[in-house]
């Protein structure tokens, strides 16, 4: 197998974790596949940077259980050295955020605390305890003289999470944290792959990342009777187990083995063999990405200026640069780190969404049809199968009785193209960030490109205000289509605006010209006014304002509290006055919500 441009190295060794398993229609099958071979490298090489404060948000919490499990440092202890050494225990690993040390140490109590009643009903059945495990546990097959046909000849899988085994090694555990709740079940190829590991790996010493492994198979010796998997929620200390709940339902060697085959393996393959490239979220961490000619170049494209410290590449899009503009620790902690106090959305957040996915599932049949036809829905379905309201699921029936008259779909020809959620994304190379946009819906007429974006809101458009200062998306739309990056001619496109209101003819549809120059200049203004600051920024401080009521991040954060029981909204948490104007609102929610990887 050659290396895709851009690549260096050789292929022969392929190292896969549980996440591999996991089913990615967003990821880019060429990255995916060049991140199963550590041996591979980016060409030119890319240096190493640092920044400016830890940006795993799991990270000091495991060096914190790592005192606690290994060390025998109690819970206190290790939340006073959290206090002093504001992060990086015995001086290594980057500073954390204040308010990323606040969550390590809610988290580590919670976590602690939920070992602590698992072992105790363990126990209560019958089972031995487990004690931490401290190298992580590897299952490695022998290497080979010949490579096999995707060029291997050695695999190696790995484990992510927190290991433990009993004294006699009958009982293996391996606890998988969440962010925000436990995570009740997770896919099947995934589960087989941490089975595999669990019952026929072995503890490993850690090695650099480029290191080759030793070229004899791990050495398993007896393997484990039972192996369990536990979710944990770190946000409410909540655990879920995923498998060998109980004795009764052990998850032994063999029945490991057997899963592993079924549903990882094939899982496996399909990621270590597939090509193609697909532009996206991928290209933030993607070795290939200096000969990559799929991911459209837009130099200049807001003017931006090189940050004065070289940073890691970055992504960058419209809903980063509007949450970094009303509060840099918001944008770090929620963004960044994906911390989640489980306050939920308020009820017109809410409401926009039902709307979006409303219109997503008419906009996406084929052969396409308009919805001038199409009866709105009834209010008291949306309520009973989405569970708004009474009032928000009545706004929202309205508002998708007042989309059918501005539909675009209505009398568009058999021929047009119609993407609905299309991710458009660009690399602005002298910054080094990666630019990602998901228009609503991106359609053809007639030959024009038409960007098109729908916003949900109780308050009519302001008329002093700029369409482009009040949603950034448009600004980045216009830019996007002025460089090329979707249509080769942006005079022939077009970027729309499609603000819906409950009020009968309340609605309103804009549009914005990406071929006129002043348009084109009003926008960099924008993007550049908003994108600089959040580039050069190190240290994230919180601002506070009306906002802080709906950021998912506040528990932790001392001055967004101060500020919300300072400031309390005037009908309480849920009023439908923060629902437009401020906070988590149906303008500002990005679609598909908070993420919670690990």
């Amino acid at each position: 197998m050659q290396n895709p441009p851009g690549v260096a190295g050789e292929h022969w060794l392929i190292r896969a974790s549980p996440r591999m398993a996991r089913p990615d229609a967003a990821a880019c099958p060429t990255h995916r596949r060049i991140a199963m071979r550590p041996q591979l490298v980016a060409e030119p090489a890319a240096p190493f940077r640092s920044t400016p404060y830890e940006e795993f948000g799991f990270g000091p919490l495991f060096t914190a259980l790592d005192r606690v499990e290994h060390d025998g440092r109690s819970v206190e202890q290790v939340r006073e050295e959290l206090r002093s050494t504001r992060g990086p225990f015995r001086g290594r690993g980057a500073p954390v955020h204040p308010a990323h040390l606040a969550w390590t140490a809610h988290a580590l109590e919670r976590y602690v605390a939920a070992r602590a009643r698992e072992q105790a009903a363990a126990a209560e059945a019958g089972l031995p305890p487990t004690l931490a495990v401290r190298q992580p546990w590897t299952w490695r097959t022998r290497r080979l003289d010949t490579p096999d046909a995707r060029g291997a000849r050695q695999y190696e899988h790995t484990l992510w999470g927190r290991t433990y085994a009993s004294a006699e090694g009958t009982v293996r555990d391996l606890w998988l944290p969440s962010l925000g709740r436990a995570k009740t079940s997770r896919p099947g190829a995934e589960l087989g792959a941490v089975a595999q590991v669990m019952a026929h790996g072995a503890p490993t010493p850690r090695r650099r990342a480029r290191d080759a492994p030793p070229a004899e198979a791990t050495d398993t010796g007896r393997p484990p009777a039972l192996v369990r998997v536990f979710d944990i929620g770190c946000a409410d200390g909540s655990v879920e187990p995923l498998l060998g709940a109980a004795p009764s339902f052990g998850e032994g060697p063999v029945e490991a083995r057997n899963r592993f085959e079924a549903e990882a393996v094939p899982a496996f393959l399909s990621t270590a063999t597939a090509t193609g490239t697909r532009p996206g979220e991928s290209c933030v961490d993607c070795k290939a990405i200096t000969g990559c000619t799929d991911l459209r170049r837009t130099p200049g494209l807001w003017g931006g200026r090189p940050t004065p410290v070289t940073r890691k590449r970055r992504s960058v899009s419209a809903w980063d640069l509007r949450l970094y503009a009303e509060c840099p620790a918001q944008y770090h902690l929620v963004r960044r780190l994906h911390l989640n106090d489980l306050s939920g959305e308020n009820e017109g957040a809410r409401r926009g969404r039902v709307v979006d996915s409303w219109l997503d599932a008419r906009h996406e049949e084929r052969p396409v049809r308009g919805c001038r036809d199409r009866a709105a829905p009834d209010p008291d379905v949306l309520r009973s199968t989405t569970g708004l309201d009474e009032a928000a699921a009545r706004e929202a029936a309205a508002m998708l009785a007042e989309h059918r008259l501005l539909c675009p779909l209505d009398g568009l020809g058999a021929d047009e193209q119609v993407l609905v959620q299309h991710r458009v994304t660009a690399y602005v190379p002298e910054l080094d960030v990666v630019v990602l946009a998901v228009p609503d819906l991106v359609y053809t007429h007639r030959g024009r490109w038409i960007w098109r974006e729908t916003k949900t809101s109780s308050r009519p458009l302001w008329e002093r205000d700029s369409l482009l200062r009040t949603y950034p998306q448009l600004a980045l739309g216009v830019l996007l289509f002025h460089a090329g990056a979707l249509g080769d001619d942006p005079r022939r496109s077009w970027v729309e605006l499609e603000h819906l209101r409950e009020g009968h003819g309340e609605s309103r549809l804009e549009r914005i010209d990406p071929g006129r120059a002043e348009i084109v200049d009003e926008a960099r203004h924008v993007i550049s006014g908003l994108a600089q600051p959040l580039l050069e920024d190190t240290t994230y401080e919180p601002r506070t304002g009306r906002h802080c009521h709906g950021c998912l991040a506040r528990t932790w954060c001392r001055p967004g509290r101060a500020y919300a029981a300072d400031h309390p909204l005037p009908n309480g948490p849920g009023a439908s006055s923060s629902a437009d104007g401020a906070g988590a609102s149906a303008e500002l929610t990005p679609r598909g919500g908070i993420a919670s990887d690990d």
